[in-house]
């Protein structure tokens, strides 16, 4: 049986393109950390059960480094300029939250009364609704049918309150929303927030949010409504790191940021609550908890609504993230909370039952849930149904 060179870094490639951990992998193949210290070398036969069990094609694992892998959807990050490379980090973090989101669209075609031959799966009526809407209106529809007016927001008492209102109000139309700040559960591989800040996985049937869980939870809200206007917008997209609102190139991205902003901080409320008279810092602040929104984002509004001079505008802004910088660094870092209250952001509230009610039932095997969930036992998917109240 002929043997053949495969470099480790390729099948290191294989093994993440595959979204397969180290303990499938020697489940699978005996001499895989043989092959990976290059103390053995492995048989073309092996070579195609590898390119099977990853899904990778066969000639892929004969090239002398890993492929440059471009993302798999839109890449917005910047505009008529070339984007910079994506990181492991983020392309593992598409391919798993691609791999779950055709899980439930499939869930989806197989259950109740869908189940019968020639039935469809009913697209969603709101999902790239606002492809041709202005601003505002987008902005009016999604902040209507995510009941989240101002009235709304004086009663949720905490940014957290209102992010997860956000994300239970847009499950509840019909979409998926993962918040995670690693890949998976790995908290050796943290997502990097200057590299992006979510992206969106359009679907008429179940669109998928990613939000970058390394930001703050009035950070997270903005990109959730940023992402939002990608799904009224009918779209898929990564979307740019850094400052929110700040040096975007691409028009769809300016105009996400747009409509976001004018969800979270509604230009007319602006101009009406804005105290013109009161230490600017104080009444960043206090407009902070009026929107749960960040204080860099309501001075953007301030400049657009007139309120700040663009002339000083670009000093004001520099000593806002100085002071956030500050603040930030004195605060003592909280803990990671509970793991399996986690899984709720990290797999997602919607995706997590109905992935566990099916493998439950026996439709979806164990096998499948456990590499969904980002599992390696079954005793941790035991302790997480138990969690969610599904025992």
């Amino acid at each position: 049986m002929s043997e053949a060179v495969v470099q480790p870094p390729v099948l290191r490639w294989a093994q993440r393109r595959g979204g397969h951990d180290d303990g499938a992998m020697r489940n699978r193949f005996g001499n895989w950390d043989q092959w990976l210290t290059r103390e053995k070398t492995p048989h073309f036969s092996d070579i195609a059960r590898i390119a099977h069990f990853t899904r990778v094609p066969l000639g892929y694992l004969f090239l002398p480094e890993p492929p440059q892998e471009d993302l798999p959807i839109p890449d917005l990050r910047s505009g008529r300029g070339s984007a910079p490379a994506a990181s492991d980090e983020l392309l593992d973090t598409i391919y798993l939250n691609q791999r779950r989101q055709a899980w439930y669209e499939d869930h989806l075609a197989e259950v109740g009364d869908l189940a019968e031959v020639g039935a469809a799966v009913p697209p969603l009526p709101f999902v790239g609704s606002a492809r041709n809407a202005g601003v505002e209106e987008a902005a009016s529809r999604i902040l209507h049918a995510l009941d989240y007016g101002i009235h709304s927001r004086r009663t949720m008492g905490s940014a957290e309150r209102a992010r997860t209102h956000l994300i239970e109000a847009f499950e509840d139309l019909g979409g998926l929303v993962v918040v995670n700040s690693m890949v998976e559960n790995n908290t050796h591989r943290p997502l990097d927030l200057g590299e992006f800040r979510g992206f969106t996985l359009h679907s008429a049937t179940a669109p998928l949010v990613f939000v970058n869980g390394k930001d703050t939870k009035r950070g997270q809200i903005f990109s959730l409504l940023h992402e939002f206007a990608h799904v009224w917008r009918g779209e898929s997209a990564v979307s740019a790191g850094g400052d929110p609102m700040v040096a975007r190139d691409h028009a769809t991205e300016r105009w996400c940021d747009a409509v976001a902003a004018q969800i979270a901080v509604p230009s007319d409320d602006l101009r009406r609550n804005f105290d013109p008279d009161a230490d600017l810092t104080a009444e960043l602040d206090r407009l902070s908890i009026r929107y749960w929104c960040s204080t860099l984002v309501i001075l953007i509004r301030l400049r657009e609504t007139g309120h700040v001079s663009r002339e000083c505008f670009a000093d004001i802004y520099a000593d806002e993230v100085d002071r956030l910088l500050h603040l930030q660094a004195e605060v003592k870092r909280a803990s990671g909370g509970s793991f399996y209250a986690n899984q709720a952001f990290r797999v997602g509230r919607t995706l997590s039952r109905e992935l566990i009610a099916d493998t439950l039932r026996g439709s979806t095997p164990m096998t499948e849930a456990l590499r969904l969930l980002s599992f390696t036992k079954t005793s941790v998917f035991d302790g997480y149904a138990d969690h969610l109240g599904m025992f």
